[in-house]
């Protein structure tokens, strides 16, 4: 294997190891304003703590989802400095959004826990508006690069950097990227409830019956999306959906993936389905549960690794072809293959010392209380 091409596997391992946290946050974010609000509505002091556990989850996964970024960041401008560059020209304006939602996000995390009981019922529901909005800017804005990737508006001439919005490709892929986190972050949730000793039964079956209502419209949204990018980028397309749904797939790396989430898909499905029955029943079905949250993570890691891994050769891909990765790789710093493995291999030893102190953090409840 060329120094490219692992240059390209390693970026897309950091990529998929900071959606799996990010997904989580988007949809703990979204859940726990509208559960809060029902809270003040009803007040109802189990909701207002299902919230709290909600938003416990959020802060723990954003701490270790800002490490993967930190990560994939400085390596993809280290690895692919041409790349970055070319985002940094083309998608200024959507960089700047989601820059916007990030640093706006910090200060309204740590107002909306510390004033938890110490303001009123009704602001602290109001302060989970602008807290939702600033944590949505982030794949508001960097959906864009992805965008680019696949259907490039910078080839395109007299191109200006607001032409990024402009991308026919973005609207089916943020509207199946918003509902497909808010999905995974349900399940994970009831995941990480029923793992907890106290695990509370509402909280379960809420969480449960907002992923499984989820469902189809993210099945619609993948539809759209890929019909989109059937129209404008048949070469990502063909690969995707291979020779089953008659098309002759430049490689055979990615479609058996595809086929293989559409799998898992239906037995999330089935799995959650059953959980859900089992709570309505007033019973925990704790290991349908855990799979369920499992499984819909494995969902997301399979499709986003067919949706950016089926580009290759190509980084940018337009139409049948596009700007190769190893026209991008950075020429000035020699990586050889036994440096890229030694930094896999590095990663994956810190994910496990990750997952294991997430598993702490969320799961043993060591966030204050306070």
């Amino acid at each position: 294997m060329n120094s490219a091409y692992l240059s390209f596997v390693l970026l897309g391992f950091f990529l998929e190891m900071h959606l799996v946290f990010v997904n989580v946050i988007i949809g703990a974010a979204i859940l726990t304003v509208v559960v809060r609000y029902l809270a003040y509505r009803r007040n109802d002091e189990r909701l207002d703590g299902l919230a709290r556990d909600m938003f416990r989850l959020m802060v723990a996964t954003d701490l270790f989802a800002g490490v993967w970024a930190t990560i994939l960041t400085v390596y993809m401008a280290s690895a692919f400095p041409s790349m970055t560059a070319i985002f940094t020209r083309a998608d200024f304006y959507p960089i700047a959004i989601a820059l916007v939602g990030i640093v706006a996000s910090i200060p309204l995390i740590a107002a909306y826990w510390h004033l938890w009981g110490r303001i009123g019922p009704r602001a602290h529901s109001a302060l989970g508006i602008p807290l939702a909005a600033s944590v949505l800017l982030v794949p508001i804005g960097f959906r864009y690069l992805f965008a680019e990737l696949n259907n490039p508006q910078f080839l395109n001439p007299g191109f200006e950097p607001i032409d990024a919005f402009a991308n026919p490709l973005y609207p089916p892929l943020i509207a199946h990227t918003i509902i497909g986190a808010v999905d995974i972050g349900a399940f994970v949730l009831a995941a990480v409830l029923v793992a907890r000793k106290e695990a509370g039964l509402e909280g379960i079956k809420m969480s449960l019956g907002v992923g499984l209502a989820l469902l189809v419209p993210q099945a619609v949204a993948g539809g759209y999306y890929f019909a989109v990018l059937e129209r404008y980028d048949p070469y990502i397309a063909a690969n995707i959906a291979g020779p089953l749904l008659g098309y002759d797939p430049p490689s055979a790396l990615f479609y058996p993936a595809f086929y293989a989430a559409l799998a898992l898909v239906v037995a999330l499905g089935a799995v959650a389905l059953y959980a859900f029955y089992e709570a309505l029943r007033g019973r925990v079905a704790k290991l349908a549960t855990v799979v369920a949250g499992v499984l819909a993570e494995a969902v997301m890691v399979l499709m986003e690794y067919v949706n950016d891994g089926a580009r290759y050769p190509y980084m940018f891909v337009s139409g049948g072809g596009g700007i190769p990765v190893a026209q991008l790789v950075n020429q000035l710093i020699e990586m050889p293959p036994a440096t890229i493995y030694t930094a896999l291999a590095s990663t994956l030893f810190f994910t496990a010392l990750f997952s294991t102190a997430f598993y702490y953090a969320v799961v043993r409840r060591l966030l204050s209380e306070d």
